[in-house]
């Protein structure tokens, strides 16, 4: 091969690519905002939805509002809620006039003081955000309560109310400081560097194959002293730097967010927002050797993804046709990204690491968690390096083929 004419192809394809403002615009400033935003913007905005509704006075609505106990309406009143009287519970809440209601029986104070049992009546909606967390306060303050009445009988009978608990568990976290500080938020990054590298790298394939196709200019390339080798190696060098650079631009905007969530809000935030901060990713744990295998696991990846590009869209007629071929790949992706947050319930084996492409997303997880295994990187390139060279042998075998080439 001759790298002069391999340079002159990518070039051409490059160039070619870079006329459509497009382009850069979903390579480089995309993907370089949208995961800071994401990174920044959940545990913000989730973080002080979840702080406000905790410190915001709510009505509960309260069937028998006379019989509450003075001492219920005090713990209740600390979570921040306001009783109101309300005759039929279960409608008020499903039509939206109270986000939480209860039913207080007659008697329920005389049976708590008699210790008897008693029974509360809590009517919220599953599945709404708002109802939920206020049926968590009012449940909260119930729970106080009960406590609060149990030490009460019990210090009445000269027993100590720790009888009642005669085994103590302490929970000691057991997980890296990569793996605290990467929370749920972890498989967003293998996730959108993955959709990136799609995105960045089809426009280019699309172009490079069908889009000359439509053209009538393949077949004028085709016919020039470049051997198809050097074609196919051209044009694949073109499909991997745009889809690479989308890549990049993931892993630099994973940094920044990571570095502006660590260095300038997780320290100013507090309560719940704090918390939120924590279980979204809020104090990633970015170093250079992260982002050092996170860089050449993309390379891999966009490299994966601009052979298996050229091989498919060179069968397709119009840049139209060859789009359809190409959105279906966005599920080999999506599917596996997302499967991520339940890697540890599904339980991979050893063997996830030898099946292309699933298993450079997991390996990315691992190095953004630091659990990452120098067998399972070996395992992951190793793998990747032979679906490129088969991929690459197809998208040759395929621009050998007359049938393929002149396709109408």
């Amino acid at each position: 091969m001759r790298p002069s004419l391999i340079g002159r192809v990518a070039a051409k394809e490059i160039l070619s690519t870079l006329r459509d403002q497009r382009a850069i615009i979903s390579n480089l400033v995309i993907p370089l905002v949208m995961l800071p935003v994401v990174m920044l913007g959940l545990p913000l905005l989730l973080g002080g939805l979840f702080q406000r509704e905790q410190t915001t006075v709510t009505q509960v609505g309260v069937e028998g509002l006379a019989n509450v106990p003075p001492a219920l309406a005090q713990l209740l009143q600390a979570q921040n809620v306001q009783l109101e009287s309300v005759t039929a519970p279960e409608a008020a809440v499903r039509d939206g006039k109270v986000p939480v209601a209860m039913v207080v029986p007659a008697g329920f104070a005389a049976a708590v003081a008699a210790g008897r049992g008693a029974d509360l009546t809590l009517y919220s909606k599953t599945g709404n955000m708002k109802s939920e967390l206020n049926a968590g306060k009012v449940r909260q303050a119930v729970s106080d309560y009960s406590r609060q009445v149990v030490a009460q009988r019990l210090q009445a009978a000269g027993l100590d109310p720790s009888v009642l608990q005669p085994v103590r568990v302490t929970s000691v976290d057991a997980s890296s400081a990569a793996e605290r500080s990467s929370g749920q938020l972890s498989w967003l990054i293998p996730f959108f560097i993955a959709i990136w590298t799609l995105t960045g790298g089809q426009m280019t394939a699309i172009d490079a194959t069908a889009g000359e196709k439509e053209r009538g200019t393949l077949e004028s390339l085709l016919v020039t002293p470049v051997r198809r080798t050097e074609v196919v190696v051209g044009k694949f060098l073109a499909t991997l730097t745009f889809g690479l650079s989308a890549a990049l631009m993931a892993i630099v905007g994973y940094v920044v967010g990571g570095a502006i969530l660590g260095s300038v809000f997780a320290p100013r935030l507090a309560g719940q927002a704090s918390e939120m901060l924590q279980v979204m990713g809020g104090s990633l744990d970015i170093s250079l050797p992260s982002v050092l295998l996170l860089f050449v696991s993309a390379l891999l990846l966009a490299a994966t993804i601009a052979a298996l590009l050229l091989g498919i869209t060179l069968f397709a007629r119009s840049f139209k046709e060859a789009q359809s071929y190409v959105a279906p790949l966005s599920f080999l992706l999506i599917l596996p990204a997302v499967g991520l947050q339940f890697k540890d319930l599904l339980g991979f084996g050893e063997g996830v690491y030898l099946v292309p492409v699933f298993n450079v997303l997991v390996l990315m997880d691992d190095i953004v968690k630091g659990s990452v295994a120098a067998g399972h990187v070996v395992a992951t390139w190793l793998t990747l390096l032979v679906a490129i060279v088969l991929l690459l042998l197809f998208a040759l075998r395929n621009f050998r083929r007359e049938g393929v080439i002149f396709r109408v």
